[in-house]
């Protein structure tokens, strides 16, 4: 049996030893702000799934995106396929999650940018440490979620996206309550 002999240079690759200067992820959410912004790529795709868990549950399925796209999922709701972007705040500050509606990133050739108008229908805001989502179809640049906020989502997770679905035209406020998880 011949054998492959490993490329010069993927060691490193297949090193399983944890790097010394990370911190242990499961202390979530009380994590440094280094830690948080070292693994901001993590916690936003933690997010994602999150919403798509919510969703699911709800029997609205999703399909996710590629990250070249500026919106990160399509839900089919209503016999249409509408694109939502997902932003997750890991924690609060000041008594509020805040999101920045904004795409890029500061480090990238293209920087950071607004949103078209035409990028995305609704937006997923997630409060990750709260295991809750706002859906909103405000393309406001700023948004924020308050603490005396969570558990209202919490109790009726799928709430705003009726609202969001609502705003958009798609269905009445009334026959989206039967569809989504009971009366108001």
């Amino acid at each position: 049996m011949k054998k492959q002999p490993p490329l010069r240079g993927f060691e490193e690759l297949f090193d399983s030893e944890e790097p010394s200067n990370s911190e242990d992820l499961r202390h979530f959410p009380n994590l440094s702000r280094d830690t948080l912004t070292r693994n901001a790529k993590w916690f936003g795709l933690a997010g994602e799934h999150f919403v798509d868990s919510i969703l699911f549950r709800f029997g609205l399925p999703s399909s996710d995106l590629p990250e070249i796209l500026p919106a990160d999922r399509i839900v089919y709701c209503a016999g249409v396929g509408l694109r939502m972007q997902i932003k997750t705040a890991c924690r609060p500050r000041n008594g509020y999650f805040h999101f920045s509606l904004m795409k890029g990133y500061h480090r990238s050739p293209t920087g950071v940018r607004h949103y078209d108008r035409e990028d995305f229908d609704i937006v997923g805001l997630v409060a990750l440490s709260e295991n809750v989502v706002k859906f909103t179809t405000d393309r406001r640049q700023s948004h924020r979620i308050a603490i005396s906020e969570i558990e209202k989502l919490r109790a009726r997770p799928c709430a705003s996206f009726e609202h969001a679905v609502a705003d958009l035209g798609l269905l009445d406020a009334s026959a989206t309550t039967n569809t989504l998880g009971g009366q108001r």
